[in-house]
């Protein structure tokens, strides 16, 4: 009868308590962790994927600024009445 109380855990905390109370969020959470973890293994190879994408996207960039100026050198089309 001399028994001491147990010390009341927060589910939110601890995943332990969260199961007692709702055992699909323990569950999910435990889910949404490995997903995390899996991300992370994964950012290095995603972010190599998006640096590629960046950098074809900057050389067309830089051949569309080259072919500018070559148009823009050429002066205005209308000067003379679109005549060559």
């Amino acid at each position: 009868a001399n028994r001491r109380w147990l010390r009341k855990k927060n589910a939110l905390d601890n995943t332990k308590a969260l199961e007692k109370l709702n055992p699909y969020a323990a569950a999910a959470r435990a889910s949404e962790t490995r997903a995390m973890e899996a991300r992370a293994t994964k950012k290095e190879e995603t972010l190599a994927k998006r640096r590629a994408a960046n950098k074809e996207k900057k050389q067309y960039k830089a051949q569309g600024k080259a072919y500018y100026e070559t148009i823009s050198k050429q002066g205005d089309v209308c000067a003379d009445g679109f005549g060559l």
